[in-house]
């Protein structure tokens, strides 16, 4: 009976230890993940608007660009919705944008708005480009619009309204993609402990402490999968991973024996 209790036990560590495995490997491939559908629309009275090229905002292309357009505005606009490929939660949201050769400003861009959805419902989240948001290239006329979304998303939608009436050439939209936060996995068996996730892990200074704080061990990465520098009791522990950059990551671990 105790043969077979343990003969479970070794098969669902095994089968958690492939689990992690595969969680880790697709984390570890997830990279940004662009938009690939698009929908654009003139809303309101807005004579000679519209959006120009728009499949060029979709892709990994980030050097071509669609251009929204406004003519005569009445209470009204342009807007484009840019659609990935799947619903996602804990992504950072990267809009390129630009101009032609006009340098990009926070007060520029006052009549630029940005809303995502959940397939086609609005997460009511519509807010202006404000100096938060927006992100200065080398190149004056180019720019990102950066932030983290708080609801589930799989579109955003841009819109340009009529407060915008110096930008010469159009409004440009070169690219959005998803960009999945960096994570940390951490799998303990037999005194060692194998790490994944999507954050570089190489030349990493990691240490581990105990339910009262104390560090119990610290070394240097040089694989995903490390010895204890000495056998600790079975428990929860507080892992932490401080990268090369100086960026620092911890999580819970379960050390099991």
């Amino acid at each position: 009976m105790k043969s077979i209790l343990l003969s479970k036990k070794c098969l669902f560590q095994a089968a958690l230890f492939l689990a992690f495995l595969f969680q880790s490997s697709n984390a570890q491939a997830q990279s940004r993940i662009y938009a690939h559908d698009q929908l654009s629309n003139v809303y309101g009275v807005c004579l000679a608007c519209g959006v120009q090229n728009p499949l060029n905002a979709l892709g990994d292309n980030e050097d071509n660009y669609s251009t929204m357009v406004m003519g005569t505005v009445l209470l009204g606009g342009v807007e484009q919705t840019l659609r990935f490929p799947e619903v996602r939660t804990n992504t950072k949201l990267v809009i390129g944008i630009g101009t032609n050769n006009i340098p990009l400003t926070v007060q520029l861009l006052s009549g630029v708005y940005i809303e995502t959805l959940s397939g086609t419902t609005a997460n009511n989240d519509s807010q202006m480009v404000t100096g938060s948001l927006l992100k200065l290239a080398d190149n004056s006329s180019r720019a990102t619009i950066e932030l983290v979304p708080a609801s589930s998303y799989n579109a955003v939608k841009i819109r340009l309204s009529g407060g915008v009436l110096s930008l010469g050439g159009g409004f440009r939209v070169y690219y959005a993609y998803q960009d999945p936060l960096a994570t940390i996995m951490a799998y303990s068996k037999d005194g060692q402990i194998t790490l994944g996730g999507t954050v570089s892990l190489e030349g990493s200074e990691v240490s581990l402490r105990n339910a009262s704080g104390k560090e119990v061990h610290r070394s240097t990465l040089h694989s995903k999968t490390f010895d204890l520098s000495s056998p600790q009791p079975e428990g929860i522990y507080i892992l932490t991973v401080e990268t090369k950059d100086k960026k620092t990551y911890s999580r819970k671990i379960r050390i099991t024996n």
